[in-house]
Order: C-alpha cells, then sequence, then structure tokens
C-alpha cells in the first residue's frame, strides 16, 4: 500500500485486487455488434468469475468510435487468470485488434462500488508518464488539490491507475467523468477563478497542480464516451 506524507493512504482497498485495461480497435461500422457481444456474452463471463466492469468505453473526440476502451476489475489473480482460460473469442468478425495489460489502483478512486450518480456520459482518459519514485506525491497532489475542485464543479474521478510492471518512466491513467465536451471545458484552469468555485479549492487545486505538472514528463488526453452495458458494482 503506497503511503503519502500527509499519512493518506494511495492504493488498493484490497491488495489482491487487480485490474484489467483492454483496447480494443473494431473494423469500421461494428460498434453496436460490438456493444451487443459485450452484454450478452463477455458481462455474463465476467460475473462468473466474479470481476466488474468499472468502464466500457469508445473513441469520441481524439479517436475514432471503433476505438474501444474497457477497464474490468478482477478480485484476485486467480479470478483474472480462470477469465483467460475461459475468455469467449467469438468477437473475432468485429475486431482489428485486441490488446490488454493490468492495473493497479493507486489513489481512492475507483471506488469498491460505483454508484450510478457518480456515472458520467464522457470521460478524459489521460495518460502521465513520471519517475517511479513520485507515483505517491503524484497521487496526492490529484487526490488533495485538483479532484475536489473539478468535482465541486460537477465531474466525478472515476480512477487513477498505474501499470503494474515498473518502468522509467512509469505510466498513470487518470479516468475522469464529465457530463459532455462543455462541460470537460468548463473545468479547465486557463481561465480565472468561476464564481462559483470556493476560493480555498481552487488555490488549492493551482497549487498541488503545479506540483504534478513539475514531476510530469509527457501527458496528453482523449475524450470518450460511455458504453452503458449492465449495471455495475
Amino acid at each position: 500500500m503506497l503511503q503519502l506524507k500527509d499519512g493518506g493512504r494511495s492504493g488498493l482497498a484490497n491488495e489482491t485486487t487487480i485490474y484489467e485495461q483492454r483496447h480494443v480497435t473494431l473494423r469500421t461500422g461494428r460498434l453496436a455488434e460490438y456493444v451487443a457481444y459485450a452484454k450478452e456474452q463477455v458481462g455474463p463471463e465476467l460475473n462468473r468469475q466474479g470481476a466488474k466492469v468499472v468502464c466500457l468505453l469508445n473513441g469520441f473526440i481524439g479517436q475514432p468510435q471503433e476505438e474501444v476502451m474497457q477497464i474490468t476489475r478482477f478480485p484476485d489473480w486467480d479470478s483474472w487468470n480462470g477469465y483467460q482460460q475461459n475468455r469467449i473469442t467469438g468477437e473475432s468478425g468485429l475486431v482489428e485488434k485486441d490488446e490488454a495489460r493490468l492495473l493497479k489502483a493507486v489513489a481512492s478512486r475507483p471506488k469498491d462500488q460505483i454508484p450510478p450518480e457518480d456515472r458520467r456520459a464522457v470521460y478524459g482518459y489521460r495518460r502521465y508518464f513520471i519517475r517511479p519514485g513520485d507515483i505517491a506525491d503524484f497521487a496526492h497532489y490529484g487526490e488533495n488539490g485538483v479532484w475536489p475542485r473539478i468535482e465541486s464543479q460537477g465531474a466525478c474521478i472515476l480512477g487513477l491507475w498505474t501499470t503494474l510492471a515498473v518502468t522509467d518512466p512509469l505510466e498513470v491513467i487518470l479516468v475522469t467523468g464529465y457530463h459532455g465536451p462543455g462541460h470537460w471545458e468548463e473545468t479547465r484552469v486557463t481561465g480565472p477563478k468561476p464564481e462559483d468555485v470556493d476560493s480555498g479549492l481552487w488555490q488549492g487545486d493551482l497549487e498541488l497542480r503545479a506540483r504534478r505538472e513539475a514531476m510530469t514528463l509527457k501527458t496528453w488526453v482523449c475524450l470518450m464516451q460511455a458504453i452503458e452495458v449492465a449495471p455495475n458494482g
């Protein structure tokens, strides 16, 4: 479990939990069929393994709609391995490319149970690259500086992860929900403080965001739209 300098904890509620990020490139025009496949075949098999889909998203702004990204929570290594052995591969006529990797959570998000009110129509999918030794501070600056301010404006942090394998630089993934592209624009810090945002939250964001940016080697973001396949906890 990662220890934050302020005494808080950043990491997994259960250290055995792992997350799979699956990135699928679909053949042109096959999105609706793939969503039906995910709902009717993939979802039930994941449930049998005790897994839960955290999000299923497809490209919106910055990626074509045929780019689909799914993050799934598995309670432990055995459940993930069992799913791999029983994974249905009937989507071969729909998929052009399929890649997967394992992640671990490095903050209090994702929540163990994600309530419906936390869901949003559009998600910012942001990738950061940092030095491995900076991960605890990086999570702290986001969780205690940036997140409170943007959530006060109606956004919702879905999760913060890094790759299970430690690399240098280390990739960190942040997924944040918004009501739409306009809402995403409203939460940027490129202009003056909005009147309805608390001054303390705004200043806390600016200070810790600057520290986070100072340790960021590279970052970029795209907007994806949510595909709600089934109720999820």
